[in-house]
């Protein structure tokens, strides 16, 4: 599933506020469009919105294309890049974008027309995204070997990206390479059916699906040869910030001696942070109850590095000691190239 077409200079956007209950598309055909759909809640996914973004900057730049010479064309993109940020206060994947679209590959450079260039650099963003998305994907299955059973803690659907990618995205792969015997959904809360339950039966792909407190009697009993984790932003340390019952799971895992992998881009790698310290600092106060009862739950998990097997990433699969080999590949190892889409 997609969640996001550029087409004929409009932008179209999944409203994941009502899917899969309804699938709903929101055509933008303006910047204030598009900054208005990113400001609700109908795209809930931060690398979602950055593409989209990207897209928008191109829309403020077609709306003034007959002054792109002129200061006023300058003018315009800054306001418009201000208001796409201003939409996601704070969004790491944003600023990226946006700071992508500033400084686009040399090679476009050499073109004088700007709004040329601007285009080819936002379609150049997403491609590199989903490049980066199936090369996660890759990675994953390759620790798998035939029979792999695999539990998987996630928050979010497979269309977080710019497409299938993260926990969901490895398990879909491995299916369709019949490599997989047994896939368990660990969900925050039981009943019902997850949404990334209803992406897999959309594709006919089974599954077992239990609460986050049933995790460690699942363990126990039934085991499993891998857990995979989305993770939200790492620390230089490793620590790790992920959704709410992936710390439980992480310590169940430990205490069974079962491989526990957090799955997130390297561009979620955070040097600047020395330790999950900085996530927790994020954490909002409990508001005073005027009754003695007060109602605590956090946004995210913090999970220490030393419970964390290895993280799965675009760039290739880190392990311990995390100060170095997350060093290294931030640094170090370049963005990986997939030549033939279709073999993924």
């Amino acid at each position: 599933m997609i969640a996001i077409q550029w087409q004929d200079k409009r932008l179209s956007l999944l409203d994941q506020s009502r899917y899969p209950q309804e699938e709903v598309w929101l055509d933008c055909g303006s910047t204030e469009e598009v900054v208005k759909v990113l400001s609700s809640q109908a795209i809930q996914d931060e690398k979602v919105a950055a593409i989209a973004g990207a897209y928008a900057y191109c829309l403020a730049a077609l709306a003034h294309q007959d002054v792109q010479q002129t200061p006023a064309f300058d003018q315009a993109l800054a306001q418009a890049k201000q208001q796409l940020l201003d939409s996601r206060a704070g969004a790491r994947d944003m600023a990226a974008a946006l700071d992508f679209m500033e400084h686009p590959p040399e090679a476009y450079t050499k073109n004088v027309d700007r709004l040329t260039t601007l285009l080819a650099t936002a379609v150049t963003f997403e491609r590199q995204q989903v490049v980066a998305d199936r090369n996660t994907c890759r990675n994953g299955t390759d620790l798998m070997g035939e029979g792999t059973r695999v539990l998987v803690r996630a928050d979010r659907g497979c269309f977080h990206s710019a497409s299938p990618t993260g926990a969901l995205g490895i398990v879909r792969r491995g299916y369709k390479r019949e490599i997989l015997e047994q896939i368990t959904l660990c969900q925050g809360k039981p009943g019902g059916e997850s949404l990334l339950a209803q992406e897999l039966r959309k594709e006919t792909i089974p599954c077992t699906i239990l609460p986050d407190n049933a995790a460690a009697t699942f363990l126990s009993r039934q085991g499993a040869h891998m857990v995979l984790c989305d993770g939200v932003l790492a620390a230089k340390n490793g620590d790790l910030k992920a959704p709410v019952g992936a710390y439980e799971l992480a310590i169940v895992s430990y205490f069974h001696s079962i491989p526990f992998y957090a799955v997130l881009n390297a561009d979620d790698v955070d040097l600047s942070l020395d330790s999950g310290a900085a996530f927790s600092a994020e954490a909002k106060p409990i508001e005073p109850s005027s009754d003695g009862i007060q109602d605590w739950a956090p946004d995210y998990d913090v999970i220490p590095a030393f419970l964390i097997t290895g993280m799965i990433t675009d760039r290739g699969i880190v392990s311990a000691p995390y100060e170095e080999t997350l060093d290294e590949l931030v640094k170090h190892t370049p963005r990986k190239l997939i030549l033939n889409f279709d073999e993924m």
